[in-house]
């Protein structure tokens, strides 16, 4: 059983920072885990741009596996750099697309020709001319079910990544029992045909062993001033509905003894978020007392888990919710949505409010400010909840899906 597994999405957050989401974390972490299985005849290539392609063969290099990925070959990139450097008078960059367009097609083909499974982890499935077993992971299928949380046409854009799964031919992996209802509903798919494979946090970023003078640097070079804030960490965008978490935290600084508190908003600044941004900005009582850190490199994620006294993420929809997975490994205890697949990560290791309810979450807010005891039950639960997901069980569930699909053929 020979696999192909297309990790563009790799050098696509290699040249893009904003590209560094879950799903970026997801394979990045997953895909050393598949390659390390001696057992799997598992090889990675790029579908994408000759710029992307390069800088994930240099990350497949990076693991040790330079040997397992098929990309670029000299004379696309000897041409890609003469296009690169008719930059001046080719402003719409039509040489480079050129070339990319050309070996790309040419890709397809080797990959279809040597491949008995090829997996899709980001982009929309090739149009094959002998197509092998074909997977496509799909996340979530958020913006067909709620456009509103997107910038317009995505949905229409995701449509069309949707439109290359051929239901009664094709394979599906997923990453929650809540997304796999979803998919099932939405593209009227046999369940069988779809698996799920959960994600992990990566024990090496994330575990509660930050020490106090390491938490300490990492707060003083992002501004915050002392330990025991309430943590968000996600993209800064509608659907994570940061406005209830502002909202909720608002309301606590109004109870009685509990004005000193900070909030502190980690990740890049995406859709629907100037309105809420500049409310922070214009009121004076939040101004002072929420900060926003732009981005975070990895290395200090769990020193800001570390200094924290919560975690509050009352997303409007996830299909699965790394964060809340993240902040619990970290031992900090977790505040969260009871919807979608949110119930499924956090299991009874958290506190889950509605997320349009900054009643409920204000109050689980001073239930945490106000009980040390609650706060030390739930880092024990979350931590050993956070245990029951790791990437070689996601591995693991994914070769699994490649063998069930192998075994009942088309």
């Amino acid at each position: 059983m020979r696999i192909v597994v297309d990790i563009s999405v790799i050098g696509l957050a290699r040249l893009y920072e904003t590209a560094r989401t879950g799903i970026y974390r997801v394979i990045s972490s997953l895909v050393p885990e598949l390659l390390a299985m001696e057992e799997l005849d598992l090889r990675v290539t790029s579908l994408s741009s000759t710029e992307i392609n390069r800088l994930t063969r240099e990350a497949v290099y990076g693991m040790g596996y330079g040997d397992r990925f098929t990309g670029t070959n000299r004379l696309e990139e000897q041409l890609y750099d003469l296009a690169l450097r008719l930059a001046p008078v080719d402003p719409l960059k039509i040489g480079r697309r050129g070339v990319a367009r050309m070996f790309r097609r040419r890709r397809i083909e080797e990959v279809a020709a040597e491949a008995d499974i090829f997996h899709s982890t980001f982009a929309p499935l090739p149009l094959f001319r002998r197509r092998p077993l074909c997977f496509m992971t799909i996340y979530d299928i958020i913006p067909v079910l709620h456009p509103e949380y997107f910038w317009q046409d995505f949905d229409r854009d995701f449509k069309k990544i949707l439109s290359a799964i051929r239901v009664e031919e094709d394979w599906v992996l997923t990453i929650s029992r809540s997304s796999r209802n979803d998919i099932c509903d939405y593209l009227d798919m046999d369940p069988e045909r779809v698996f799920i494979a959960y994600p992990a946090a990566s024990p090496a970023l994330y575990h509660p062993g930050a020490g106090r003078d390491g938490v300490q640097a990492v707060l003083t070079r992002y501004g915050i001033p002392c330990p025991g804030y309430f943590l968000s960490l996600a993209t800064l965008e509608y659907r994570k509905n940061l406005q209830a978490t502002v909202a909720a935290f608002r309301k606590l600084l109004a109870e009685p003894g509990q004005g000193d508190h900070y909030l502190v908003l980690v990740g890049t600044r995406g859709w629907k978020i100037d309105r809420l941004l500049d409310e922070i900005l214009q009121d004076p009582g939040l101004r002072d007392r929420i900060i926003l850190t732009g981005y975070v490199a990895d290395a200090d994620l769990a020193a800001l888990y570390g200094g924290a006294l919560a975690f509050v993420y009352p997303s409007l929809y996830e299909g699965f919710g790394l964060p809340p997975l993240e902040a619990m490994q970290c031992g900090l205890p977790v505040i969260t949505s009871n919807t979608s697949s949110l119930p499924e990560v956090v299991g009874d290791a958290g506190i889950m409010v509605d997320p349009q309810d900054s009643d409920a979450l204000a109050g689980a807010m001073l239930r945490l400010c106000d009980d040390s005891g609650l706060r030390q039950g739930m880092r024990e639960r979350g931590l050993a909840r956070a245990a029951r997901f790791s990437w070689s069980r996601c591995a693991r569930q994914t070769v699994a899906a490649y063998e069930a699909a192998m075994a009942a053929g088309r």
